[in-house]
């Protein structure tokens, strides 16, 4: 599994990267199960590959992933100001064909409904496992500070370290993304208001994968420093130890002139 995730052989492989960490996160804290959510559904295509995804890192560690998928059905709502960036989306567009994508779910489950309306049914209503990951994929500022409204909630139904995926940071010429639009807006002012926990981009995620791709500069995790389970040790090596190599009996001492 660790090589396929690397090398991007894995449908979707910003889910994988996302969904692995994570989950190898919960099981190194003892968690049975996890959740991974979509904020943007639209057609349905990577719902469809989050949970096939989820199913196979499930399997692999032996970890019960649940899979949500938010989103209105009736496609882009009209923008708000010129922080959603009217110039690149219009209303109407992504919309989507419940009964034919509900017809092809086999565990995910849809949440169609407006984002507050649905993150109140989410959180009271569904009792989710703690979230490990969330795509974004909403577009809009104003509909991405609403799905970051979730974050607000009690560390209990988040892993310490979610990993988050921001779809809509990287595009063509035309799309001139930047921190005072958009879902960078929206990160942006999250940090600023927030002492306790940062929405942050890995860094050096682009040197240790094997094959370069946009999605590196897309993912970030949210650093909850006061999660109770923050400061638990996670690391693959519990004990790593460098102890001083013997010297060879033929080797020379090198000295100054």
């Amino acid at each position: 599994m660790d090589l396929q995730v690397r090398y991007d052989a894995i449908d979707r492989p910003q889910f994988a990267y996302g969904i692995y960490q994570a989950a190898r996160q919960a099981k190194a804290l003892g968690y049975e199960a996890m959740s991974v959510l979509e904020f943007g559904v639209a057609g349905g295509n990577g719902l469809l590959a989050m949970e096939n995804v989820a199913a196979v890192i499930g399997a692999h560690l032996r970890l019960r992933i649940d899979v949500y998928g938010f989103d209105t059905g009736q496609g882009m709502p009209q923008p708000l100001d010129h922080r959603d960036a009217p110039f690149i989306w219009r209303s109407g567009q992504f919309r989507m064909d419940f009964e034919a994508l509900a017809a092809r779910l086999t565990t995910a489950r849809l949440i169609i409904d407006d984002v507050e309306t649905g993150l109140r049914r989410f959180i009271d209503e569904m009792k989710p496992a703690p979230i490990g990951f969330i795509s974004f994929d909403m577009d809009y500022y104003s509909s991405t500070r609403k799905a970051l409204a979730l974050c607000e909630e009690g560390h209990d139904i988040f892993l310490p370290r979610p990993f988050f995926y921001f779809d809509d940071i990287v595009g063509d010429d035309s799309e001139l993304h930047c921190e005072f639009i958009g879902e960078l807006l929206a990160i942006r002012e999250f940090n600023d208001a927030h002492t306790d926990m940062k929405i942050a981009a890995i860094h050096g995620l682009a040197a240790k994968r094997a094959v370069p791709d946009h999605w590196h500069v897309k993912t970030f995790v949210l650093h909850r420093f006061e999660h109770p389970r923050y400061c638990d040790f996670v690391g693959a090596k519990p004990n790593w130890q460098m102890p001083l190599k013997a010297v060879r009996s033929r080797s020379r001492t090198w000295t100054p002139a």
